[in-house]
């Protein structure tokens, strides 16, 4: 007993990862996986392609290491749709979290729960066009004859777990992104009736590290009897493998989008719906989190077209040789719309402030700190709503760069720590799979760098963030007006 496979289930790829009992990464494997977008806003994927990835990875990962698991646990992404007939064939494409077809539907079912207000205090988030049940309505209204036939609806790597081991399952962290389950930790009992479907087509609630089963399926009997453990939601598992497991935890990612996530005790929901509040994978806790839509894509999306010359390395150096404030020029990094705190799809990127007199380090640093100003608004609103950030970890691409990291930590004015395996939700699902079967896993988080916050710095972006906060406000019709333009330019 000894080595853990996570596998995670991804928007992008399929992972895997193998870990021994001390938390060391043994071998590790991915598979992309295509995405399709047959009409505009419209984002889906085939669960078989999945399953196919997940094969692969489990297989090259026995390979590489030349062992088997002790366990596996999976885990994936939150809020898309598979749902599945009585011989466990995919009805329709899985309908993806990032999919935007659904808004008639969050708005029918938003009315039929008794308006937003009552929908946040009871599920803890506004329905959202991303989550799982406006998909089940929109199939129900948009695909009858392949509503008709649903026998089980899940999520992403509740697929992968029947298919492991035949058994229809999901977690608490999961299933709180559905729009379904209420803080209470039950699924509504007025669902059912709202969108047409058989309560008996739920997934059955279990906890997140709960052994399901064992593999028995006959395209990987090489691992037959292999235990299967629950996994998680992809950002709760995030969090767990890096450590967010307690009070005061707290996790920041910056990668293609920015999330900040802090563990509370508490169901807390954030009335205005800017902060989400879901489930984690460690017992009844729940945890806030703050989401903007382009953090390293902000970054990556201005590099490609105005600074393709430069080498990241160059680009780290000029942006560290850049005064902090960037000498004036701020940066909105709302380039597809932001989610924390607005909730607007028409919001757009924004650079405010720059003038002849400003160089191209001043705007790229800018975007480092337009990022950093996002984080900050996150986390100032989780902990308005009583989530304590004491003990802050950096995760993602970003946090490569040691400026950005310590802009952050200048900005939320706390030691911000890096940790030594940055593997996201599949080293969380590693963790879990190991805890399953009795083996302790506090000692696989360890932090390899710490950034301390300067005062000195966090004077000088204290005044360029309240200049920051005042600029949306200020220009929030203008973007409702200019995303109209842009829409009838690209039609």
């Amino acid at each position: 007993m000894g080595t853990f496979f996570g596998i995670d289930v991804g928007t992008n790829s399929v992972k895997g990862i193998s870990v021994d009992k001390s938390g060391k990464i043994l071998t590790s494997s991915s598979k992309p996986i295509p995405m399709e977008t047959p009409k505009p806003g419209w984002a889906q994927q085939h669960p078989e392609i999945w399953w196919d990835a997940v094969c692969v990875v489990l297989r090259d990962l026995v390979a590489k290491g030349g062992r088997l698991p002790s366990a596996i646990s999976v885990s994936g992404q939150m809020h898309s749709l598979v749902a599945v007939d009585a011989e466990g064939k995919v009805v329709y494409p899985a309908i993806l979290w990032c999919d935007q077809r659904t808004e008639s539907q969050c708005a029918k079912v938003t009315d039929l729960l008794g308006g937003e207000e009552k929908v946040i205090g009871s599920f803890g988030n506004p329905v959202l066009t991303g989550f799982t049940l406006p998909k089940i309505l929109w199939l129900a209204e948009s695909e009858p004859e392949r509503f008709k036939k649903i026998k089980k609806w899940m999520l992403p790597k509740d697929y992968v777990v029947m298919k492991l081991t035949g058994r229809v399952v999901t977690d608490f962290s999961d299933a709180s992104g559905t729009s379904m389950l209420d803080i209470e930790g039950e699924f509504d009992e007025r669902i059912p009736e709202i969108i047409g479907i058989d309560p008996r087509s739920y997934p059955e609630l279990i906890g997140s590290g709960t052994i399901v089963g064992t593999v028995s399926s006959p395209s990987l009997s090489e691992l037959e009897g292999i235990p299967v453990v629950n996994g998680g939601a992809d950002n709760a598992s995030s969090a767990y493998g890096c450590g967010v497991e307690k009070t005061g935890d707290a996790m920041i990612s910056i990668g293609t989008s920015g999330t900040v996530v802090a563990l509370t005790k508490q169901g807390i929901p954030d009335r205005s719906g800017g902060i989400h509040l879901f489930r984690h994978v460690t017992g009844r806790d729940f945890y806030h989190m703050a989401v903007i839509l382009s953090a390293t894509n902000s970054l990556n999306w201005f590099k490609d077209r105005f600074g393709n010359d430069l080498s990241f390395e160059s680009l780290e150096e000029m942006v560290k040789q850049t005064p902090s404030g960037s000498n004036g020029v701020v940066f909105l990094p709302y380039l597809n719309g932001e989610r924390t705190p607005h909730r607007d799809p028409s919001a757009r990127g924004t650079l405010f402030g720059f003038s002849s007199f400003h160089s191209r380090g001043d705007v790229f640093r800018s975007i480092y700190e337009g990022v950093g100003f996002a984080l900050r608004e996150g986390a100032e609103l989780i902990e308005s709503l009583g989530s304590e950030m004491n003990n802050v970890r950096i995760v993602g691409g970003g946090s490569r760069s040691e400026t950005w990291c310590q802009i952050v930590a200048d900005n939320l004015g706390k030691t911000i720590w890096l940790p030594e395996v940055d593997e996201g939700a599949a080293y969380g699902s590693a963790r879990l799979a190991a805890e399953a079967l009795g083996i302790g896993t506090s000692s696989w988080i360890r932090m390899k760098k710490e950034f301390r916050p300067n005062g000195d710095f966090r004077a000088v972006y204290d005044n360029v963030f309240s200049i920051y906060k005042e600029l949306y406000p200020k220009i929030r019709d203008s973007y409702k007006k200019i995303s109209k333009v842009q829409e009838s330019i690209t039609k």
